[in-house]
């Protein structure tokens, strides 16, 4: 168990380490957590059971202290045991009628992702493609989830990308499908073959002659029990793979 203040009041034990980076100092984080009153060990609170993730800016008076000073120790896929005293949570009034006064509160807290705001289309454009790197990262070491949840934010910075230069477009255009693809391929280690299919699809919108686009339709329609369609992808794609060898 880590103390993350001078007077031990706040602390952090890591149940799962994470595989990603840590948080800049005013960065948007995303977590999942679950909130419990340690006098009654109850929970009170929880992103878990309303299924819907929890995001705020650090240093933004967002949230309570002692986050402040844990959620910027933590790395991208971590999860953690956070406990602290009502100095540095709800303080001596409490949060009614869920936090009562002076509560000492316990958290574990799952980080799924962290990231920087961007404002020129060439500012949008370095930070999907670190985005992106930072997904690759995180699905070479087997932690599927989080490197799905970093490819999103790398599409998020650019999928509505227009007012650019000619040059930046085109950069837009070709990290965009390379984008989509590994969203695809993350569905598909998840098997999560719909969603797989639908962003295959609008990889092919982009760019008709993706050859893996095709494979991997292909591959879910066939998991689907949807041989037919499964096979008219695959078809397709060594067509298109044909052409583009015989071009060569």
């Amino acid at each position: 168990m880590e103390k993350l203040t001078a007077d031990g009041k706040v602390t952090k034990r890591v149940i799962k380490p994470g595989e990603g980076i840590l948080p800049k100092p005013k960065s948007e984080v995303s977590v999942h957590y679950e909130a419990f009153l340690v006098k009654r060990d109850s929970k009170y609170d929880s992103s878990r059971d309303r299924n819907a993730p929890f995001t705020f800016t650090l240093k933004n008076n967002q949230v309570i202290e002692a986050w402040e000073l844990a959620i910027p120790t933590m790395k991208v896929g971590e999860v953690a045991e956070i406990i602290c005293s009502h100095n540095y949570g709800y303080g001596e009034k409490g949060y009614p009628p869920l936090v009562p006064k002076k509560a000492s509160l316990r958290f574990v807290v799952e980080l799924l992702g962290a990231w920087e705001g961007a404002g020129s289309a060439r500012q949008r454009l370095e930070a999907a493609a670190s985005k992106k790197q930072e997904g690759n990262d995180l699905f070479k070491k087997g932690s599927i989830e989080h490197a799905l949840f970093a490819y999103r934010k790398a599409r998020e910075y650019i999928i509505d990308l227009w007012n650019c230069e000619p040059e930046e477009m085109d950069e837009c255009r070709e990290l965009v499908i390379a984008i989509q693809g590994n969203i695809a391929m993350c569905y598909l280690k998840l098997r999560e073959w719909n969603n797989a299919i639908e962003v295959c699809k609008k990889v092919l919108e982009r760019d008709p002659s993706n050859i893996k686009a095709y494979y991997r339709i292909g591959q879910a329609s066939i998991e689907l029990v949807e041989f037919d369609e499964g096979l008219a992808f695959v078809q397709r794609g060594l067509q298109v793979g044909y052409h583009y060898f015989q071009k060569r």
